[in-house]
């Protein structure tokens, strides 16, 4: 995989660095590859990087997208969309006794919500 820095600017008032990229790859590289990737680039933690967006265009190898690296893990969670930092958590195997960090609280909703069959 090879990434590219396309434009890094600095936000002071965010206190993060909103960093475009370019990735040329073969096939779509996962996003804790982008990150492990682009904090190495960018001498950060990976913890502290959130994947804002990716995108691909159809027939190209070429991946371009945008990267927040946030200063400190508290200001990470005050402005950055839970959505976005739990694209960029690892999903443990099946074989793994860990639990997930977040549980779906819905699958006694749904099967409440489930009509009575007869």
């Amino acid at each position: 995989m090879e990434l590219q820095i396309i434009k890094d600017k600095k936000n002071p008032l965010l206190k993060r660095r909103e960093v475009s990229i370019k990735i040329n790859n073969k096939g779509t590289p996962s996003r804790i590859d982008v990150k492990n990737k682009v904090a190495a680039i960018a001498n950060s933690k990976p913890e502290l990087i959130v994947i804002e967006h990716l995108d691909t265009a159809f027939g190209k190898t070429e991946l371009t997208g945008t990267v927040s690296i946030y200063e400190t893990e508290e200001r990470l969670k005050q402005i950055s969309h839970n959505h976005l930092m739990a694209r960029g958590i690892p999903v443990p195997k099946e074989g793994e006794d860990s639990a997930p960090a977040t549980a779906p609280a819905a699958p006694a909703a749904v099967a409440a919500k489930e009509p009575e069959k007869k």
